[in-house]
């Protein structure tokens, strides 16, 4: 496959700029200013937070010219001149990974709009640095064309979101930490072991294994493929550190929400040589349905029993890492349609713009009323009525529901089972489709259209509302325009995840 020769100076500056400006924000408190009134303190403490979000609005530039590299389908492959004699970095942006990392800075510039229009923003400095550095870290493991940097840059994102979450619930964050470390060091193994059997780290090679006669290497391939499944374990409600961290506070908690699936999604579809190499591994396509339907069900369940929006937010981040796992089990199956793999191709890419604007909304009822418990809300669409939008948005696309645009994965996904034979298993999602949306409407409902006395608002920051204008269009325009969305999962399907004779 023919290769493009990109600037080198563009691959550099494209994961370098996330970590500069998480050094310069965290720096920021050092330089001492004259204040002259409380309006340049608040300022102050907003600035780092909004220095994020140019640096991020920088990225998206750039990754919009990385993507039109790729429209191809031919991989963009940067050698970085400044590691050559110590180890040899691989980055490789594809159809695939270049998505994710216009992703990783579109969504980061809304979190870090949603964080400075908060009322009070403690160790602002602290937050952004981390939130920058989680980015720079998933842009790295999405560009990852070698095995140990790929473990490398998802051990230090998953570090600075344990990092931002311990700000305010540390017991939440340790066991984010705990679970984070131990499906570090598992895929780490697999990789070392991968590194003793084929002398090669690198990501392309993978795809190869899987054909050798040694069933020694077939073994080496399954154990990868199995600990790849790890990132996305947290999301799996047994942990809790999700739920327990939005009972805290929901700002903090929305980074780790989007962020972690942005991590976590790439890693598995990178491991992923394609289906034929999923349909030769035994086991994987019962361990990814029973998770996925575990996820689904109960984060669907919890969200229809959620008291408070900020619960609401975290179970449903739950509950779409669901829909991912499925489809892999799904697509390991030997009679597995095309269709299931773009469809998780495909999730990946509105699935956390959903979630982001269930966060925001939550986030932004919680900073101008200063609660979110359900039961003390009331006719707050009149007041607030871009975040009731958001947050039947989002919770309507994670459902599946036209014209959002998580319609055309669940579309994409519900075809390919049905090719399957599996009707059993359509009817598993769609019923939880059905919980999702009763919860979603009810607490919509409850909030936003009940006829009781509205709660006082305090004041409202224009970057609550610009974040959730941005993210409803988001959810919105693909929908009712799909243009280059299902095609582009064809085209990941391609040149990505499939094995070529």
């Amino acid at each position: 496959m023919a290769a493009l020769a990109p600037d080198t100076l563009l691959l550099n500056w494209l994961l370098a700029l996330p970590f500069f400006a998480a050094l310069c924000v965290a720096v920021f408190p050092r330089f001492r200013l004259h204040v002259r009134s409380e309006s340049e303190a608040e300022a102050l403490r907003r600035a780092p937070l909004l220095l994020g979000a140019l640096v991020c609005f920088m990225g998206v530039g750039l990754s919009i010219f990385l993507f039109s590299l790729t429209l191809s389908g031919r991989p963009v492959v940067g050698a970085y001149w400044w590691t050559r004699d110590l180890y040899h970095l691989r980055f490789q942006a594809d159809a695939l990974s270049t998505l994710v990392v216009l992703s990783v800075y579109g969504l980061g510039l809304l979190i870090h709009l949603h964080l400075a229009g908060q009322p009070s923003v403690d160790r602002a400095h602290y937050r952004g640095a981390l939130v920058l550095a989680a980015q720079g870290c998933a842009i790295g493991a999405a560009l990852s064309a070698d095995l140990i940097v790929l473990v490398f840059f998802v051990e230090t994102a998953l570090l600075a979101l344990w990092l931002l979450a311990s700000l305010d619930a540390p017991r939440a964050a340790d066991r984010l930490l705990f679970i984070a470390h131990v499906g570090g060091l598992l895929l780490l193994a697999g990789v070392l072991i991968m590194w003793q059997e084929s002398r090669d780290t690198s990501i392309s090679s993978l795809a190869l294994l899987p054909l050798s006669s040694e069933p020694k290497a077939l073994r080496l391939v399954s154990v990868l493929l199995l600990l790849g499944l790890l990132p996305c374990l947290p999301g799996i409600p047994c942990h809790g550190w999700l739920p327990a961290l939005a009972r805290r506070s929901a700002p903090p908690a929305l980074a780790p929400a989007v962020l972690l699936p942005l991590i976590a999604a790439p890693v598995l579809l990178r491991l992923l040589p394609g289906s034929l190499a999923l349909s030769m591994i035994p086991g994987v396509s019962k361990l990814g349905l029973i998770l996925g339907l575990a996820a689904l069900w109960w984060g669907a369940l919890r969200c229809w029993l959620a008291h408070d929006l900020r619960r609401l937010a975290a179970w449903l981040t739950v509950a779409q890492a669901g829909y991912l796992l499925i489809a892999l089990g799904s697509a390991a199956d030997p009679s597995a349609s095309p269709l299931i793999l773009r469809a998780a191709a495909l999730h990946l890419l509105v699935a956390p713009p959903a979630v982001l604007a269930v966060w925001c909304a939550a986030g932004t009822v919680r900073a101008c009323v200063g609660a979110d418990e359900l039961a003390g809300l009331s006719r707050l669409f009149l007041r607030m009525p871009l975040a009731g939008i958001a947050l039947l948005c989002g919770g309507l696309s994670l459902a599946g529901l036209p014209p959002l645009a998580g319609f055309h994965s669940q579309r994409l996904l519900i075809a390919g089972i049905l090719e399957a034979g599996r009707p059993w298993l359509v009817t598993a999602i769609v019923s939880a489709d059905v919980l999702i949306v009763i919860a979603m409407l009810d607490a919509f409902r409850r909030a936003f259209l009940r006829r009781e006395s509205p709660p006082p608002l305090r004041w409202r920051s224009p970057w609550l509302s610009v974040t959730l204008a941005v993210v409803v269009a988001v959810l919105l325009v693909p929908g009712l325009w799909p243009g280059l969305l299902v095609p582009w999962s064809d085209v990941v399907h391609r040149s990505v995840l499939s094995v070529w004779p």
